[in-house]
């Protein structure tokens, strides 16, 4: 384990062994209430501008983009990391108001559309008000899964060569129970 500025990196070997993390939360410090396993991808940096390559040669452009990207995430599978009730609960909070939000906004856009449809032509005018407010909905949904994202939680993401994951900030009692290594 190695530490500097409130980042601790772990190795992936330890992380992805059940069993090996603490037993408390790395944000709280609290005893984990239960433990979780997930995929943690490192943050990928892409060459050239995105305007340019994507606006001008349109999917082309998106496609090499999309390459690179695939060439350069490394992902990480955690087994068994601990959320104490707090985080949990955070968590399972931001996954619900994201839910609402997604089928609320499909339903309202769909259901708008489907009864503009079934009408008479010109009866139901203030349904195209509906359905845009479905839509917005729909894309604003992703802003509380994004909260509730186990990595953001966490604080943490796989460095980009792939051999350790690194926490931000992690809790003293979290960083107490880490296996010492040289």
């Amino acid at each position: 384990m190695r530490q500097q500025s409130n980042i601790v990196s772990l190795p992936a070997e330890l992380v992805q062994q059940p069993g090996t993390l603490p037993a408390h939360c790395t944000r709280h410090g609290r005893p984990a209430a239960r433990r979780v396993d997930f995929a943690l991808q490192s943050k990928v940096r892409i060459e050239g501008s995105r305007v340019r390559q994507v606006g001008v040669f349109g999917g082309a452009g998106m496609a090499d983009r999309l390459g690179q990207h695939a060439k350069k995430v490394r992902v990480t599978h955690v087994k068994g990391w601990p959320l104490c009730h707090t985080c949990a609960r955070t968590r399972a909070s931001w996954l619900v108001v994201s839910s609402v939000m997604f089928f609320g906004g499909l339903l309202a856009f769909v259901g708008s559309l489907i009864i503009g449809i079934i009408a008479e032509k010109g009866t139901v005018p203030w349904l195209a008000g509906v359905a845009v407010a479905g839509f917005v909905l729909l894309v604003l949904s992703a802003f509380p899964f994004h909260r509730g994202s186990l990595a953001r939680l966490v604080g943490a993401n796989t460095a980009p060569d792939g051999t350790s994951v690194r926490v931000t900030n992690p809790s003293a009692a979290f960083v107490a129970e880490l296996p010492r290594t040289g």
